[in-house]
């Protein structure tokens, strides 16, 4: 009898302790697990905060909008190129990518009437070109469509500058295309009347092409995320469509003339 409990005891001593060794080595694995868990966050958390500050450094060597820069000659507001008087009581302000369809659509559509309300002496246009769309093209035809235009604008005034910015639009280039050669954005320069001469250097030498950074950042930092955007004195209209820009611009306008 006291065998047989002696050996049940040992028995049961030996089934504690295994269950004492084996509850030891799965505390061991699951602290062997968290640290192996800890270590490999730290380690993807590192490389993610790595990854951050080289796109933050990119981001910064290339972001060159507080650099001062010339204007063109005859700029309104900082960046527009004017149509219409500057004491007109209305201003309509345009955004647009000369690379970006949409623009071209709403150009398309809207030229003549507000080459209309700005003929009436009631409004001032303001074109405000961007580059944001320059990947969309092989040349960054945004940015040298933008820096001819204030080239234009500089050497030949606003006449002459709309009359460009008009015939741009004309022979509008496919997205994703080249985009307009130099020689042929100054040849639709000089029959618009620009001087041969005096813009061609300018243009290929990128003259305003600061002056263009500077106007995208602004365009950007006003909270627009998309061209054509179109304020009317300082009111985004909201739209659909092309068509439907126009017409909401246009009710825009008469409100504000009748304040």
């Amino acid at each position: 009898m006291t065998k047989k409990q002696s050996k049940a005891t040992q028995q049961a001593n030996m089934q504690r302790a295994s269950e004492r060794a084996a509850a030891i080595r799965a505390e061991y694995e699951r602290k062997e697990r968290r640290s192996r868990t800890l270590l490999v966050t730290a380690v993807v958390v590192g490389v993610l905060i790595l990854v951050v500050a080289i796109v933050v450094a990119v981001q910064a060597s290339r972001d060159t909008t507080g650099q001062t820069a010339a204007a063109p000659a005859g700029v309104a507001g900082g960046f527009g190129v004017p149509m219409g008087p500057a004491d007109a009581p209305v201003k309509v302000t345009v955004y647009e990518d000369f690379m970006c369809p949409y623009c071209g659509q709403f150009e398309k559509i809207s030229e003549d009437t507000l080459k209309k309300y700005a003929d009436s002496g009631d409004v001032q246009v303001r074109y405000h070109v961007v580059s944001f769309l320059d990947g969309s093209s092989t040349t960054d035809y945004s940015t040298r469509a933008a820096n001819a235009l204030g080239v234009v604008l500089d050497t030949a005034g606003p006449d002459v500058a709309i009359k460009f910015h008009n015939a741009l639009y004309a022979n509008q280039p496919q997205e994703g295309s080249a985009g307009l050669s130099d020689d042929q954005m100054i040849a639709l320069a000089v029959k618009a009347g620009a001087d041969k001469n005096a813009i061609s250097g300018p243009i290929a030498d990128l003259k305003f092409k600061q002056w263009v950074v500077n106007s995208t950042g602004n365009w950007s930092k006003s909270g627009f995320q998309g061209t054509p955007s179109v304020t009317v004195n300082g009111e985004t209209i909201k739209f659909k469509s092309a068509d439907d820009l126009l017409n909401n611009v246009e009710t825009a306008i008469q409100d504000a003339l009748a304040k």
